[in-house]
């Protein structure tokens, strides 16, 4: 039977002294990651996260037509705009005959049905589909009246 034993492994000094600072320098670290968080690369960081401008809540009804790439309609429907920014809203209450969304990409025409806003055509493309409310966050790219 053979026993061996175990010699220490000398590790270069820097992760030495790293490895032994470590447990006791937590609120060094904590002050580094506050720094961080106050830099412009960190408030960059989050702000790609957020919306372009803030919404302001309304509920306007709206007319809803989805529009495929090649012009032609895939289905209408109805909805209502539940927020609104300067460059978007989200559309909630959605009832569109088939009940889905095309797997090709489109465009939602809306026209607006308050008092207030009729006649308004807003030509928008899809960012995101939200779950609670349950709608479709959208990008306005052309804004019309109706004559």
């Amino acid at each position: 039977m053979t026993t061996t034993t175990e010699t220490p492994v000398e590790l270069p000094s820097g992760l030495k002294r790293l490895a032994a600072t470590r447990p006791a320098d937590r609120e060094g670290n904590k002050m580094v990651f506050r720094a961080a968080e106050k830099s412009v690369e960190f408030f960059d960081h989050l702000r790609a996260h957020y919306r372009e401008t803030r919404r302001t809540a309304v509920e306007i009804p709206c007319e809803i037509r989805i529009v495929l790439n090649d012009g032609s309609t895939f289905d209408t429907g109805t909805g209502t705009v539940e927020n609104v920014s300067p460059s978007g809203a989200l559309i909630t209450r959605i009832k569109i005959a088939t009940g889905c969304w095309p797997a090709a990409p489109f465009k939602l025409m809306l026209v607006l049905k308050n008092e207030d806003y009729k006649g308004i055509v807003v030509e928008s493309v899809p960012v995101r589909f939200a779950h609670d409310p349950a709608g479709v966050g959208v990008r306005f790219e052309e804004i019309a009246v109706q004559v």
